[in-house]
């Protein structure tokens, strides 16, 4: 299996890159839908060949409230810990490669972002469900599928814009700095709102004390391990380098990544990714970075692949056809995705230009938060397993975030220009 997902992922990233001229992460996703079980890797050829995937995705407990509650995927376990381990070094790199002292610089206006992109969308997404009919606001018990779709629309894929971003050699631009910054606060928040909403769901209200907890568990952490570790990076940079093996430097170096991303998940209830980036960023001025860069990238040439193949099988389109009433459900899709597009564009885009930055940063901003990746499917798969969202409304939040992920790649290099420095260089290249 992660034979066939290595080669489709490589043969759709060429297509993609070299004919299409686009990102190859839109090859990938699509290598991974056409492969999945919904397409031929459900199929069996001459009756003995087959199939070889099964259904994918991840487990969800039935109390899952964030993305420590997934406890098991459907796939081969192995399978999908590789692709886990392919998002840990995207963002672990990303962090690495981002400039510190610009990121600190520029958090007020990736606040102002991610506020803007979370208010946004929550409140049209909800209001569009609303008016389809899917809730109503006869009783909270009621309204709650509207304000999880609300939840749907919040989440930013960080993993998709880090890795345009670092395609293009514009991690540590301006723009790239508050995107980044931005998208770890969207995602901070979102997984807040998800808690909100399941809590809800589960116990018919919610504390002000828990929602009070969970942002200050959330949000210290973020912050907690950034300036500490900032403070501490140059102590660990000569701790790592003090061993002389080969590759030891190297390995300990993604050791720090992998516990970061276990602490962030499993204590303080955020994806492990946010742990990552923020250990990758509290380096990112060492001269451990300057030892470790080359090979993480190399590293990640064979895990990130894998990671956004196993994203695309994770959409099975042909649920849409399988509705009672396809006509609505269409129409319900398209509005939806063209509110998540307007939404996060403008209300990332918008702030930020009501704070003295100019419409090209803007309109580059707003599109950097558009992708919802994996972090709309494990949030939208959590709302099915708990009850909170029947099939239509999850098929509707996999079309959303299939066209926002396939789209926001290809605009947000245009809108660069192509005026990076070309694909970043490999260790034989240095």
């Amino acid at each position: 299996m992660l034979a066939i997902i290595l080669v489709a992922a490589k043969v759709g990233g060429e297509i993609a890159e070299r004919f299409l001229k686009i990102p190859a992460l839109i090859g990938e996703l699509g290598a991974g839908i056409i492969i999945g079980p919904s397409a031929l890797g459900g199929m069996r050829f001459f009756d003995r060949i087959g199939p070889v995937f099964h259904e994918v995705g991840p487990y969800i407990a039935e109390s899952a409230t964030h993305a420590s509650d997934v406890v098991e995927p459907a796939i081969p376990f192995a399978l999908y810990f590789v692709g886990q381990l392919g998002a840990v070094l995207l963002l672990f790199e990303a962090g690495l490669e981002t400039d510190r002292k610009q990121f600190l610089k520029f958090i007020r206006p990736a606040t102002v972002v991610a506020l803007g992109g979370v208010i946004f969308p929550f409140a049209l997404g909800a209001l569009v469900t609303l008016w389809f009919g899917y809730a109503n606001f006869n009783s909270i018990e009621e309204a709650i599928p509207a304000l999880f779709v609300g939840a749907i629309l919040t989440a930013t894929s960080v993993g998709i814009t880090a890795r345009v971003l670092g395609d293009i050699s514009r991690l540590d631009s301006i723009e790239g700095v508050i995107i980044l910054a931005a998208a770890v606060v969207d995602d901070v928040l979102g997984i807040v709102l998800v808690a909100i909403v399941v809590g809800i769901e589960a116990d018919g209200s919610v504390s002000g004390s828990s929602v009070a907890l969970l942002i200050v568990k959330a949000v210290g952490f973020w912050l907690g391990l950034t300036l500490i570790g900032s403070l501490l990076a140059n102590r660990i940079s000569r701790m790592t380098m003090w061993f002389k093996s080969d590759g030891s430097t190297l390995v300990l170096a993604i050791t720090l990544a992998f516990i970061a991303a276990s602490v962030a998940e499993v204590y303080f209830g955020l994806a492990m990714i946010i742990g990552a980036f923020s250990i990758g960023l509290a380096l990112s001025a060492t001269v451990l970075k300057e030892y470790t860069i080359f090979a993480i990238r190399n590293g990640g040439s064979i895990l990130i692949p894998v990671f956004f193949c196993i994203i695309g099988m994770q959409v099975d389109l042909t649920a849409v056809w399988e509705s009672d009433n396809l006509l609505q459900l269409s129409l319900f899709a398209l509005v939806v995705t063209f509110v998540a597009i307007i939404s996060k564009v403008a209300g990332a885009g918008l702030p930020v230009m009501a704070i003295g930055f100019g419409k090209r940063r803007a309109w580059r901003i707003g599109l950097g938060m558009l992708p919802r990746g994996e972090v709309a499917l494990i949030v939208a798969e959590i709302g099915r397993a708990s009850g909170i969202i029947d099939r239509d409304i999850f098929t509707v939040a996999i079309v959303m975030t299939v066209v926002t992920t396939v789209i926001a790649p290809i605009f947000l290099v245009r809108a660069f220009g192509n005026t990076g420095k070309g694909r970043r260089p490999s260790v034989r290249a240095h």
